[in-house]
């Protein structure tokens, strides 16, 4: 499955695919941690393609369109150099936000992903890897396997979010 996955390198013209796929996952697996079944907050927030826009034309950000064939899967966003406690900006990557389409999970897609993500990092030359994934996410363990570290927890101050979903946890991976 792996061989046939393409991470297609986004700029504006791949404004629109990104709100489409993402308008279509995020609410396929984050309805349930909002009031009401509304995500049009997170939505209207990261999604629009004003949002795209507006961080593809920022040097430090890379998004992929994730991709087998012609079908897009879900995206990745990475901040090239985004510093963290103990790391400096050109030490550190941020993984942003991966996100795949229902149909996409399970299949080893991820696991692609991270792989794409780290031999990346290296050719960067950066120490770490970083992100943020909900306590409550099945994501969480699935970076714990992958080998990353919760380094601090902190709480989402989100209108419509539900209570028992507010929990964060930061999380690094080393690069050998």
């Amino acid at each position: 499955m792996t061989f046939e996955i393409e991470f297609h390198r986004c700029s504006e013209n791949d404004i629109e695919a990104l709100a489409k796929v993402s308008q279509q996952f995020y609410p396929e697996h984050y309805s349930h941690i909002w009031k009401n079944g509304d995500t049009s907050f997170y939505v209207n927030l990261s999604f629009t393609t004003a949002a795209f826009k507006k961080n593809i034309e920022s040097e430090n950000i890379i998004y992929f369109l994730i991709q087998k064939s012609d079908k897009v899967l879900g995206l990745l966003k990475l901040r090239k150099h985004q510093e963290l406690v103990g790391y400096t900006k050109t030490e550190a990557l941020q993984l942003e936000k991966i996100y795949l389409l229902s149909e996409a999970t399970g299949l080893g897609i991820g696991t692609f992903a991270l792989d794409f993500t780290k031999n990346l990092a290296k050719e960067l030359n950066k120490k770490i890897i970083w992100l943020d994934v909900m306590t409550t996410s099945p994501a969480l363990q699935f970076y714990k396997k992958l080998g990353f570290k919760t380094i601090s927890y902190y709480n989402l101050d989100y209108s419509g979010l539900k209570d028992g979903y507010r929990e964060m946890q930061r999380m690094i991976l080393s690069i050998l």
